[in-house]
């Protein structure tokens, strides 16, 4: 299928079209109703109300990215550079390789869980248990998020943002990320178990994609 050479013109263009886009895709990969709603037909300005007069985020961070409606992209994960390990395809041999940073697409959102490892010895002729040994599992965490086109200001296409993807989950080592997310949980490297990605009928430059992954961190041996 052959796509338009120049990105620009695959971007939805205007406030109103980019709503209603937006909120199409929402009700499409989540299903759920649209979030955005448009006053049809009503001559008048529409002022927010009952928020108080707390400080405007959007000034509060200035420095953060921002999303294609101008507003500030919180919580961005980035995949950090460096040199990686990949299997080469030809002698299965590790290579090292150099990745430079790459920020997912803003859509993304990220949910962790963790276990708690306890060892546990029954007691005869009481009730409970003796908990003797307290550990912790790895965080394991789950990056959802939709590739589309112009998500990044126009700079990279859907498929082209699904193929760095791939090409991350190519790395066979831990990958060093960033982003508050991860630092408020002491996470600063993950491996990825699997790249999930689900096309949606119709929409060819909307990619939803999911990512398994579990926190890593170098463990050291006193002898």
């Amino acid at each position: 299928m052959n796509t338009p050479a120049d990105i620009r013109q695959q971007v939805i263009q205007g406030d109103r079209n980019r709503a209603l886009w937006v909120g199409s895709v929402i009700s499409d990969i989540f299903g759920i109703s649209s979030p955005v709603y448009l006053p049809w037909g009503e001559d008048r300005s529409l002022l927010p109300g009952g928020y108080g007069t707390g400080e405007d985020p959007v000034a509060e961070n200035a420095s953060e990215p921002t999303s294609m409606f101008g507003t500030p992209i919180l919580g961005a994960v980035t995949f950090e550079g460096g040199t990686y390990s990949t299997y080469d395809r030809m002698s299965g041999r590790l290579i090292q390789g150099r990745y430079n940073d790459y920020t997912l697409p803003f859509s993304c959102i990220c949910e962790f869980s963790r276990e708690s490892h306890v060892i546990t010895t029954g007691v005869l002729g009481n009730t409970g248990t003796v908990k003797e040994l307290f550990g912790l599992g790895d965080w394991s965490i789950s990056i959802r998020g939709i590739a589309v086109n112009g998500a990044d200001r126009g700079k990279t296409s859907a498929h082209e943002q699904i193929k760095m993807l791939v090409k991350w989950q190519d790395i066979n080592c831990a990958i060093n990320v960033g982003g508050e997310v991860f630092e408020s949980k002491s996470i600063y490297s993950i491996a990825i178990k699997s790249l999930d990605i689900q096309p949606i009928v119709a929409k060819y430059n909307v990619i939803p994609f999911q990512i398994s992954a579990v926190s890593d961190e170098p463990l050291e041996l006193t002898l």
